[in-house]
């Protein structure tokens, strides 16, 4: 089977949010959040954080041989990054690919991808584990084209998710649309030339190069009203979303806490599902619902802290992430930065960054960009962010607005 065959099967499973969606009802889906709740920050974090010690190679189980340029899980990591698998991680499933000619990194350049994960590792085992309801909170921005691809807009909503184990308790939703702006100041200048329009109407069969999902109704520049809305049927007993499935309660709770485990029960799942083609591209997409079953479970799941510290560990053994510095999150939040590449459709990529604090084991931000060229053929960049303001357990009650559905 081809490559673009095995891509349609992927698709059932890729997470949602590579495609910004203008429905409430899906959003919960879309957007992962972490929270900012105070933290003692371990003596074991900043040592893992700040240790210097090189890491070892482990002989790979499975090596995957990787054409230039089809690297799908951003295969450009530095040597520090590539195929380290702690011990107790080991398996005949380990993936492991080699680095590409060129790549290095200075003994001397900051903590390393695996480095940061595994302090991100030591904080999220001190986290709550119960409360009356898990609640996340984010902000999405997501930048598109205007209908006449003259400039860049970006359009911003913030979410709330209220889910309470305990049946007398209500799940809520609460979101706002928060407006759309010219992403830029040259973006704004065309805005303005264009005459300064607060509304845009697109046509369905706009062109957009996969990059952003069409609005099935017109944006507005002015924020819209807070809403709240009682989640009722398939969302009782829900406790969350694994590769897109949902979980009950008793389904997380059986979301095993050991790296080993929790590997083999994610490996698993991923065997299920109907991914067929030659075995490259089916050892490729496996590698990639590993990652982002990963990252689904340190940005929202209620598992216990024992299996998010796991996740992380998971992600320190893998291949294509690497560290990029520090840098500022759509909010404002300082952070350590992990990338790697994201194939959104056969042949193109999407750079992915991941802004963790390691000092508290939180995801604060998960930011994707592309490019594209507008219609004076400018090159542009288009965003989308899920900027994780709060998650985790906690006694509190949601905030109702007035307005509700």
């Amino acid at each position: 089977m081809k490559k673009t065959d095995v891509m349609k099967s992927l698709s059932a499973t890729r997470p949602a949010s590579l495609k910004p969606v203008d429905d409430p009802e899906r959003l919960d889906r879309i957007i992962a959040a972490a929270t900012t709740r105070p933290s003692t920050v371990s003596a074991g974090a900043d040592a893992l954080l700040t240790q210097t010690a090189s890491p070892e190679r482990v002989p790979a189980r499975r090596r995957l041989l990787l054409s230039p340029g089809r690297a799908l899980l951003g295969l450009v990591a530095a040597a520090a990054a590539v195929a380290v698998v702690a011990p107790a991680m080991l398996s005949d499933n380990t993936i492991s690919v080699a680095p590409q000619p060129g790549t290095s990194v200075s003994a001397t350049a900051g903590p390393t991808a695996r480095q940061i994960l595994l302090a991100a590792a030591v904080a999220a085992e001190k986290a709550p584990a119960s409360g009356d309801y898990w609640r996340t909170a984010t902000v999405s921005q997501w930048m598109l084209t205007d209908p006449t691809r003259s400039y860049v807009l970006e359009r911003s909503r913030s979410l709330e998710t209220w889910r309470a184990k305990r049946p007398d308790l209500q799940y809520w939703r609460i979101w706002q649309d928060l407006g759309v702006k010219p992403a830029t100041p040259q973006d704004e200048a065309a805005w303005r030339a264009a005459g300064a329009p607060t509304s845009w109407r697109y046509p369905k069969n706009m062109k957009t190069e996969n990059l952003f999902s069409v609005p099935f109704k017109p944006l507005k520049a002015a924020a819209g009203e807070r809403t709240a809305e009682r989640l009722y049927g398939k969302w009782k007993g829900s406790a969350g979303d694994l590769a897109g499935k949902s979980l009950t309660w008793k389904e997380v709770r059986a979301i095993p806490g050991e790296p080993e485990a929790l590997r083999s029960y994610l490996e698993e799942r991923i065997g299920r599902l109907e991914l067929t083609g030659s075995m490259m591209d089916v050892e490729e997409a496996r590698a990639y619902i590993l990652l982002r079953d990963c990252v689904d479970i340190i940005s929202g799941l209620p598992a216990s802290p024992e299996v998010h510290a796991s996740a992380y560990r998971i992600l320190a053994s893998l291949p294509g992430i690497r560290a990029e510095g520090e840098m500022t999150d759509p909010l404002g939040r300082r952070g350590q930065t992990l990338t790697y590449q994201e194939e959104i459709e056969p042949g193109l990529f999407s750079k992915v960054q991941l802004v963790v604090d390691p000092s508290t084991g939180l995801l604060l931000a998960e930011v994707r960009t592309n490019t594209t060229k507008l219609a004076n053929g400018r090159q542009a960049e288009l965003r989308l962010s899920t900027s994780f303001r709060a998650i985790g357990w906690t006694d509190e009650r949601p905030e109702l607005p007035t307005h509700r559905n």
